[in-house]
């Protein structure tokens, strides 16, 4: 388990924690600003996972990127590590095909971050 998820469960109990409380009070802003730490922490949470699964950290500027905007530049660096790879397979560089292995699994990592992104909109 790495740091986003640890911290991303953290956030999403403070705000279940908040949204608690601004309901019980009746403070609408309490609540909404539980809600969106709720949110947020789901987004890190998720962010974790992928970094688990694939090996690969999520960068900054994935983050900050719309979702199909990931999912394009996700696709075409799969596309490119294909052809890396297909290459290195035609004279015989093992070195290039890591790279396009890498490219691959980078691609695969934004592709699903532009998915995660569109799917909370």
């Amino acid at each position: 388990m790495n740091k986003n998820r640890i911290v991303g469960s953290a956030k999403q109990i403070k705000g279940s924690i908040k949204q608690a409380v601004g309901k019980v009070v009746g403070d609408a802003k309490l609540q909404a600003d539980g809600k969106i730490d709720q949110t947020e922490g789901k987004v890190q949470s998720v962010v974790g996972t992928v970094e688990d699964k694939f090996g690969t950290p999520v960068s900054d500027d994935m983050l900050h990127r719309d979702g199909k905007t990931n999912r394009l530049i996700g696709s075409a660096k799969q596309i490119k590590g294909s052809m890396k790879i297909a290459v290195g397979k035609l004279v015989g560089d093992t070195k290039l095909q890591a790279k396009g292995n890498a490219n691959k699994v980078e691609g695969k990592v934004q592709n699903l971050v532009g998915t995660i992104k569109q799917s909370l909109k």
